[in-house]
């Protein structure tokens, strides 16, 4: 609708609408997760994380009227349609960009219970957002050096004793939890630095859902593989959201099958492990595939 409008004008208009989406919905997210501190009673906390969820939905409603207002965004959406669920999910996806944070918050936002997902332990300074997250129960993760892990190398499983934490949280009160299985965005140079078989994809890494998938995958509803992509905007797609020159956005969403492949002891069972890795790197293949298609399409449609 505004997107005639020049960058610049697009941009402050983004950034006031999204300041005051962040502050409207986080401000009483923060008060919530005070009264959570408080009364940490099962009852309570159900009724806050049910007035999250609100809360929530309504930020992801503003965030795609932002998107619709500003950007003249061409959709191509494959796969299944999302059903609607009312218990614990799980999402993997290809990682692009931060905008897929929003981009997944919109597409299943509606859908599902409240999105969570891994964040870095730095992010919880982030004013407003930070705080938000936390209240919202979202795990934060530490990341340690390679030096730091060889003199005390406990640390490697801190990580996964927090992805336990947050799993055993997530049976009991509905939740979504999103993993990114390459552990940081794509680009070119990391791709060819991991020495990367795929030609769009950093290689997946098992360990975070492998454990979760073991902690509760019994227990969850759905488990959905995204695949997103953005033609034009691959390098810089939430700038670019913000100065109204997001063209294409492509999203691919699956089912997995929550059998013996998916679900198992993937801390004490090595032939499971090595099973698991192996089925993860062939769902990583045919992500690689889908998104090969999306490039083509693209070429072909764009006339290049």
């Amino acid at each position: 609708m505004l997107h005639f409008l020049p960058s610049p004008v697009l941009f402050v208009i983004n950034a006031i609408l999204l300041v005051i989406n962040v502050i409207v919905v986080a401000t009483p997210i923060m008060l919530l997760g005070i009264i959570r501190m408080v009364l940490p009673f099962d009852f309570s906390i159900r009724i806050i994380d049910r007035i999250n969820f609100y809360l929530y939905r309504f930020w992801t409603l503003n965030i795609r009227i932002m998107i619709a207002l500003t950007n003249d965004v061409k959709w191509h959406m494959t796969g299944i349609t999302v059903p609607h669920c009312h218990k614990s999910c799980i999402i993997i996806s290809n990682h692009v960009s931060w905008f897929d944070i929003l981009l997944i918050c919109v597409i299943y936002g509606s859908k599902l219970p409240t999105t969570k997902f891994f964040m870095k332990q730095s992010l919880i300074y982030i004013p407003f957002i930070g705080l938000a997250c936390y209240a919202l129960g979202m795990p934060f993760l530490k990341r340690y050096s390679k030096d730091i892990l060889l003199k005390n190398p406990a640390l490697r499983m801190k990580d996964i004793e927090t992805t336990k934490k947050v799993c055993k949280a997530l049976v009991k009160y509905p939740t979504t939890l999103i993993n990114f299985c390459e552990g940081s965005r794509y680009t070119k140079e990391k791709a060819e630095k991991l020495k990367s078989p795929y030609q769009f994809l950093l290689p997946p890494k098992a360990a975070s859902i492998g454990v979760a998938l073991f902690e509760i995958g019994n227990d969850v509803e759905y488990i959905f593989n995204s695949t997103l992509y953005y033609p034009e905007n691959s390098k810089s797609a939430f700038m670019d959201m913000m100065f109204g020159k997001l063209s294409h956005i492509y999203v691919d969403v699956d089912l997995l099958k929550k059998d013996e492949t998916l679900i198992g002891d993937y801390l004490g069972d090595k032939q499971f492990k090595h099973d698991f890795t192996m089925h993860i790197r062939e769902i990583w293949e045919n992500k690689d595939a889908i998104l090969s298609k999306m490039h083509a399409d693209f070429e072909k449609n764009s006339g290049n």
